[in-house]
């Protein structure tokens, strides 16, 4: 029977029509200066003749190249002066001084496969020798470098927005010297039906075997060749399907199978991407093989279409550059887009693969007791940085909410014995399904296998292992953070996504913060504690005496209730042993973080949270709102921040909750989601069912209590 046809190019699903439109584009998007083409070698040629550069000009360009871009450059007037790149892909601060000349004006840098150089760097090299600084960003549109935007540092910057959604054409140009507007055309329309039936033909073998015989899927080289062509505008399709057809999530499902690609392909990956940067947007999976041909074969006959990277260089390159020569003889890139299924990956792999056998898989060990691996445990989660995967907030939970409850955790081995992952899973409900959720549950804000970034994939294929050879019929994974992917990663569903806002802190001062804030916010921030200040007697007290401790935390308590009018929540209430315990063994550990904002004597406002990891939690929070008119527990959110900022941690996390008042101080927001993976037929109803009925109706209640339910908000 014919496989499903599989390309590196995403194709373009129908449903994008039904689909809600977003008014929040990711960058450059919706910057002012950003215009749109049909193909990013038009944005170049655009790009480069408004930024003033032209006959007589020299840019430094990269040995190892598509060829279109040097040939728009050319086509513009300039003159490229090629250089060689490392075996990291980046270029060479010696060779490219030895370039530079007085005719020299830019340099040329482009981010290969969706993974970012290292911009500030280049940046700096370039304002030291006043040269421009030309992203191109073809392959890695919704990468980010440093917290930053790919493209949001260079003079001009150029995305391929077709090789990451299924768009028939888009190419966006931002540049410090705008370009003309393109009027939008009508021309392009049979691309756009033909990125359809992409999509259909990688759902049905049946389809795609029928397609095979009259007509070829987009190429398996990087484009159409590297002349110019017309210098043509933009689609008017396009408009409408970058504001229905951008997910936000595509960039860690890019990731997530990219992984899931690196945990059976590690050993021919190309060395310089084995790590993949956790903000990256992989545009391809960058396989190395000294037998490309036969590789390319093997995959086409078995329906997928990979890149044959850039194997045929610009005629303009002089002979030489052994680095680039050797990329092009042995790069082969395999798909890695957002609109593949797990069971795509798997078989992508597979094919890959060939005859070599397939790597072996981490044993499991379902755990009696969470003491057994406790020492182990502690080093795994000591070298993340989530709080709510440590030893001691898992063990503590257990022991306080899991009563009555079935223990379904595993440790996750490889052959050599050693810990690799944790799967920290309960079960939730027993009957009429069995139901598997994560600890913590309910009172922790970020849920997911305790493992390396570099090791996701294998704890993903482990986690499927144990939920199927242990008759489980439904996992339900709530507060997962959304930037891992870990819906790809287990070939699951997100039932539902929801904000948790971060402030970065890193080598910020104070004014800086409060730069970034509206100027209504600063004016808030700056009278209100003045104000009570003038007033009152006012002291922030942070605990730093156990003895003391369970009056602070009395105090706490009993300024949430008089927050919370005496109303019942989930903090105060049935989670209230649980953080009293963990307080204090966060107080031994110095991850506990509780000021206490002191007025005439008396405490008004109360913040509870951690330091771990070198991030700043905000969990809960209280005060006496007979002191709203001084907004006690603004001044003292303030004060938090602040007191973080000082302490040197990197981000204040906000946690689970998208309330406005977290955005005024936040800069990001790095989400998280629901997840749904059922196991069981009886699993697949009940999956259906919560995707379907909304969490509180009558039908399914028992399976979607607290779906995606946490604790109560301050």
């Amino acid at each position: 029977m014919t496989n499903p046809w599989l390309s590196v190019w995403p194709p373009l699903p129908p449903s994008i029509y039904i689909r809600r439109r977003s008014n929040e584009r990711p960058f450059p998007l919706d910057d002012p200066r950003c215009r749109l083409f049909s193909r990013a070698r038009h944005a170049v040629w655009h790009g480069v003749r408004a930024l003033g550069l032209g006959q007589g000009d020299e840019v430094l360009v990269p040995a190892f190249h598509h060829g279109s871009e040097i040939e728009a450059l050319i086509q513009a007037g300039v003159e490229c002066r090629f250089y060689d790149i490392t075996s990291n892909l980046e270029p060479d601060t010696a060779e490219l001084d030895a370039l530079v000349s007085p005719a020299t004006k830019a340099l040329y840098l482009i981010h290969y496969l969706g993974m970012a150089q290292d911009v500030r760097r280049w940046r700096q090299w370039c304002d030291a020798r006043g040269l421009l600084l030309i992203e191109d960003a073809a392959q890695a549109w919704l990468a980010c470098s440093d917290g930053l935007p790919v493209g949001s540092l260079g003079d001009l910057a150029v995305y391929c927005l077709y090789k990451t959604f299924g768009f028939p054409d888009g190419a966006a140009l931002v540049s410090s010297s705008p370009a003309e507007d393109a009027t939008p055309s009508d021309r392009r329309m049979s691309a756009l039906g033909m990125r359809h039936v992409a999509w259909a033909v990688g759902r049905s073998g049946i389809l795609a075997g029928a397609a095979r015989r009259i007509w070829t899927a987009p190429g398996s080289t990087d484009g159409d060749g590297y002349s110019l062509g017309e210098v043509s505008p933009p689609s008017r399709a396009l408009d409408l399907l970058i504001s229905r057809g951008v997910d936000g999530s595509a960039a860690a499902t890019r990731r997530a199978h990219y992984q899931l690609l690196a945990a059976d392909l590690g050993e021919w990956v190309l060395p310089a991407f084995r790590d993949l940067p956790g903000e990256s947007s992989p545009f391809a999976f960058p396989m190395v093989t000294s037998q490309k041909r036969e590789l390319l074969d093997r995959l086409r006959a078995n329906g997928i279409d990979a890149l044959d990277m850039w194997s045929v260089p610009h005629p303009g390159l002089p002979e030489g550059f052994p680095q680039a020569a050797e990329l092009r003889r042995t790069v082969v890139g395999l798909p890695v887009h957002q609109e593949l299924r797990r069971s795509d990956v798997d078989r992508i792999a597979r094919v890959a693969r060939g005859a070599s056998a397939a790597p072996e898989e981490l044993t499991i060990e379902r755990l009696d007791s969470l003491e057994s691996i406790r020492d182990e445990w502690t080093r795994l989660a000591d070298g993340g940085d989530n709080i709510f995967a440590t030893w001691e907030w898992n063990s503590i939970w257990w022991r306080h909410q899991g009563r009555g409850r079935t223990l379904f955790t595993h440790a996750c081995r490889d052959r050599s014995g050693a810990l690799v992952a944790i799967l920290p899973l309960y079960v939730s409900v027993e009957r009429p399904l069995r139901l598997v959720r994560f600890l913590g549950h309910g009172d922790s804000d970020h849920h997911a296998p305790i493992c390396s970034p570099a090791d996701r994939g294998r704890a993903a294929r482990a986690l499927r292992k144990a939920l199927r050879s242990e008759n489980v019929d439904l996992f339900v994974g709530e507060t997962v953070p959304a930037a891992d992917g870990w819906a790809a990663f287990l070939g699951g569903r997100t039932l539902r996504s929801y904000g948790s806002p971060v402030l970065s802190l890193r080598g910020e001062a104070w004014d800086d913060i409060l730069a970034r804030t509206s100027h209504n916010t600063r004016g808030q921030i700056r009278r209100r504690e003045r104000k009570l200040t003038r007033e009152h007697d006012v002291r922030f007290r942070f605990p730093d005496d156990r003895e003391r401790l369970d009056a602070d935390l009395d105090t706490l308590f009993a300024l949430h209730s008089e927050r919370w009018g005496g109303r019942h929540t989930r903090f105060g209430g049935e989670s209230q042993p649980l953080h009293r315990e963990f307080a204090h063994v966060a107080f031994d550990r110095g991850w506990l973080r509780l000021w206490l904002l002191e007025v005439d004597g008396s405490s008004v406002a109360a913040w509870y949270g951690f330091r771990f990891g070198g991030a700043e939690y905000y969990y809960q929070a209280g005060r006496d709102r007979a002191w709203d008119r001084y907004s006690v527990g603004f001044v003292l959110l303030v004060h938090s921040i602040r007191a973080a900022l000082e302490d040197g941690a990197r981000e204040y996390r906000f946690l689970e909750g998208e309330e406005s008042y977290k955005y005024r101080f936040t800069d990001r927001d790095p989400g998280l989601e629901t997840i749904g993976l059922a196991c069981s037929v009886l699993g697949d109803a009940a999956l259906a069912t919560i995707s379907v009925v909304p969490p509180l109706a009558t039908a399914g209640r028992h399976l979607v209590a607290r779906v995606p339910g946490r604790r109560d908000s301050s």
